[in-house]
């Protein structure tokens, strides 16, 4: 039996519908949210909404994703732990799969489903890319060379559309804590769920490299299938980078590679972003001409990164290559790339645009 943990935030429409999903998938399964919003009425609301079954714990304040994660798995029963983002939901089948690769591969300590973006699944999320210095600094290198800039970008490109076609497991160095699967038999030999020192962001990162060392492997089981409408926003760019500078403050300590990531990263503002054609501001969603030779298959990508790295994937046939209006309401304001090509990497063509900002998409 499974044990799902979702952790709200002002967000109850969409945890909500989270939790029912696992409900669909696993009728017998112990599921528990955790209200980190705070508010009278949005816990009264929540409360109303989630089926008798969930268990809703009010938490006093807001504690950060990885502390409300952790009062969640206190509670957990069983030895399947599934961690959910309110805004993603399983798809029928999704943690049976899950479930059974766990069971027979005893040396997997957490596994993940395939995840598109939006509910119509025409967009799929890429593996995760752990951090390392090493990455961290070859990938600052590359936003300044434009040689190893395309290099690094296909190359992740490359390995991103290798693992999500797969029809078999891939094994992977990282996972999102969004929608993951955990033997609780891991968990605990690699010192428990999330450090409390992070707040938000990077307690998953900090989660997978803890499997690793503890001796157990990490999945993408292509088999299970999940959405996950994780909206862009930049706002928490600043958040984001504080536990950024705390995992590696962790889990490399004293590295050189990362001290001279950092010198790169503030020296060097003015950074070489290639050859993009300029599509300016947005107001509507985007639409691309494709060139004839890609009219049999192509693959459109989309990141807030100028390496794409990571980015979204959308695979398709025909002349136009367009964003739906439900996809393009995930995207916050600020700057986008874009890239059409063949699966194969032939034909690549880039783009650049921006979005203008807009209200807050909470449910």
């Amino acid at each position: 039996m499974v044990t799902a943990i979702i952790v709200n935030y002002h967000r109850h429409l969409l945890t909500t519908r989270a939790a029912a999903s696992v409900l669909a998938d696993q009728p017998d399964a112990q599921v528990i949210v955790i209200d980190n919003s705070a508010d009278t009425e949005e816990a009264r609301a929540l409360q109303n909404l989630l089926p008798d079954q969930v268990t809703c714990q009010i938490a006093p304040e807001n504690l950060g994703f990885g502390k409300a994660c952790n009062l969640g798995y206190a509670r957990a029963r069983h030895d399947w732990v599934l961690l959910l983002n309110p805004d993603a939901f399983v798809l029928k089948g999704c943690i049976t799969a899950l479930v059974s690769f766990l069971q027979k591969t005893p040396r997997a300590g957490a596994v993940a489903p395939l995840t598109y973006w939006d509910k119509a699944q025409q967009w799929l999320l890429p593996p995760a890319l752990l951090p390392t210095p090493a990455t961290e600094l070859t990938l600052t290198l590359a936003l300044g060379w434009p040689w190893l800039g395309r290099f690094v970008s296909q190359k992740f490109r490359s390995w991103a559309l290798t693992g999500i076609r797969s029809e078999q497991p891939v094994p992977q160095r990282m996972l999102s804590g969004g929608h993951m699967l955990l033997r609780r038999s891991a968990v605990d030999a690699a010192g428990g769920l999330f450090d409390p020192d992070f707040f938000m962001y990077f307690e998953d990162t900090d989660l997978c490299v803890r499997l690793h060392k503890a001796g157990f492997q990490l999945y993408l089981v292509p088999q299970a299938q999940a959405v996950h409408a994780w909206e862009s926003d930049g706002g928490k760019g600043e958040l984001a980078a504080g536990s950024r500078l705390l995992y590696f403050q962790k889990q490399f300590p004293g590295s050189l590679l990362f001290t001279a990531c950092q010198r790169l990263e503030r020296d060097s503002p003015a950074l070489n972003l290639h050859e993009s054609r300029q599509l300016g501001l947005r107001q509507d969603p985007l639409q691309l001409a494709v060139p004839p030779e890609l009219h049999g298959g192509w693959v459109l990508e989309i990141s807030p990164h100028p390496l794409l790295v990571p980015a979204l994937y959308c695979f398709g046939r025909g002349d136009q290559a367009q964003i739906t209006e439900q996809v393009w309401a995930l995207l916050g304001g600020g700057e986008y790339w874009a890239r059409i090509g063949s699966p194969e990497g032939n034909g690549l063509q880039r783009f650049r645009f921006s979005v203008a900002e807009r209200g807050s998409h909470r449910a």
